[in-house]
């Protein structure tokens, strides 16, 4: 079975044009009768997050790819709200988008029609489902590298959640399901949640939530965390102290990372991809791919062009060369909250006292608040990158002799994504334009 990739860069699968615009009155299921969420929600892990068998090859299955081309043009809009602010920018656009997808699965009417046009979701139900829950699956398969999904409810103690959402939030979504007491210790909730986002991201996704109060209902989160060592690793006798020119034209010292090789390479009249593969298994393939404009202030052009036909005929065109790399090493965090990015968007209703939730439950929530946080660390090993997401729901090279190379200096803005080059699923995406944070 071949690996999904839940993670990196993913240009090459994005099918363009399949998904844009599409937008489809979501149909409304029956509503089913609630129940008290309590400790037999941790049921037997073999009923709800079953193995292997019952999924099917991420690559070879439309179902799954309409959802890593929904989730890719979902993150490309989003990426391209939060760049218009200066400085760097880094989403998991993957994170993002399975978080909204638990909450739309509750969404009914107005809610969910905005929600699906905003995160393009594929409008057979069945089929988007199992493709969550393939994905999801595949990514806890040893590729050599380290990958964590996971999803989790947090759920007000006492409060009636749906049987049949719960049943989807654990089956497809392979969701944990935990009662906290909101009203009557908001605090103690908030660091419960933010011990397990912080434990799911190996301790660098810190303080998630904050602010809850008495009249928060549900907490839905998603963790992810990756880290692996490039095929080709730099040798720290050949990292120096480098200039790196930032959007002002003002130069910074940085250490900066050298090395000759042979990567997949391309280049057009104003930009320069490379892209550096993660070693792993064999079945491993996950990949940075950076996109360098040869102007220093032409990171612009590039993220105002970027679309999923865009970057598909980019990793298209890629073809291996031997290059010179010099690349910043960096290491930095984002903060962000999204609701008024994705009002923008076109999710508003969900945010509004008319947001409809009732396939979640029959007492009336809404968005109050959805938060984001990541880190990425790029050094000469390899790569280390975490992702949490919570939706908030309240009621209402040295010179010598060398063959001859191409030359890859990344000493101004750039952007980076990390992909999975077999499904095409954008695991973090983001934007470098100072080295120093």
């Amino acid at each position: 079975m071949r690996r999904i990739l839940v993670l990196v860069l993913v240009f090459v699968v994005i099918a363009s044009g399949c998904i844009a615009g599409t937008q489809t009155t979501p149909t409304s299921t029956g509503q089913t009768s609630s129940q008290t969420i309590t400790n037999t929600t941790h049921e037997s892990m073999e009923q709800v997050h079953s193995t292997a068998n019952d999924v099917l090859d991420p690559t070879r299955t439309d179902s799954v790819q309409a959802v890593v081309n929904a989730s890719n043009l979902f993150g490309i809009g989003l990426y391209k709200e939060l760049s218009g602010s200066g400085g760097n920018v880094l989403i998991s656009p993957f994170s993002v988008f399975t978080a909204l997808s638990m909450v739309y699965e509750g969404a009914r009417g107005k809610t969910a029609w905005e929600m699906t046009g905003v995160l393009h979701l594929p409008k057979n139900e069945t089929m988007r489902r199992e493709a969550f829950r393939t994905l999801l699956l595949d990514a806890q398969r040893p590729y050599g590298v380290e990958l964590t999904i996971a999803n989790a409810l947090w759920v007000q103690e006492g409060y009636h959640l749906k049987e049949n959402y719960l049943r989807v939030i654990r089956k497809y979504y392979l969701g944990d399901v935990r009662e906290l007491d909101f009203k009557g210790n908001p605090g103690g909730a908030e660091r419960t949640i933010n011990e397990w986002v912080e434990e799911k991201t190996n301790g660098k996704i810190k303080n998630l939530v904050s602010g809850l109060t008495p009249n928060t209902r549900l907490v839905i989160t998603n963790a992810v965390y990756f880290k692996a060592n490039w095929t080709l690793r730099f040798s720290p006798s050949g990292t120096h102290n480098g200039t790196f020119t930032l959007p002002t034209g003002k130069e910074v010292t940085v250490p900066m990372m050298t090395q000759v090789g042979r990567f997949n390479y391309a280049e057009t009249g104003s930009f320069q991809v490379l892209e550096m593969p993660y070693e792993g298994s064999r079945f491993s393939n996950f990949s940075m791919v950076i996109i360098l404009p040869k102007d220093a202030n032409g990171l612009k052009e590039i993220e105002e062009n970027l679309s999923p036909r865009f970057l598909k005929a980019v990793l298209s065109s890629l073809k291996p060369e031997e290059v010179k790399v010099t690349i910043p090493k960096f290491k930095f965090e984002g903060s962000y909250h999204l609701g008024k990015v994705l009002v923008k968007m076109g999710m508003k209703q969900a945010f509004t006292d008319g947001a409809d939730f009732s396939g979640i439950s029959e007492e009336p929530i809404a968005i109050s608040d959805v938060v984001h946080k990541t880190f990425i660390s790029v050094a000469e090993n390899g790569t280390e990158a975490a992702a949490a997401t919570a939706v908030v729901l309240t009621a209402a090279s040295a010179p010598g002799q060398l063959p001859e190379y191409k030359v890859f200096k990344a000493d101004h803005p750039f952007l980076f994504l990390i992909v999975d080059r077999d499904s095409g699923l954008i695991l973090f995406m983001g934007r470098l334009v100072n080295p120093k944070g």
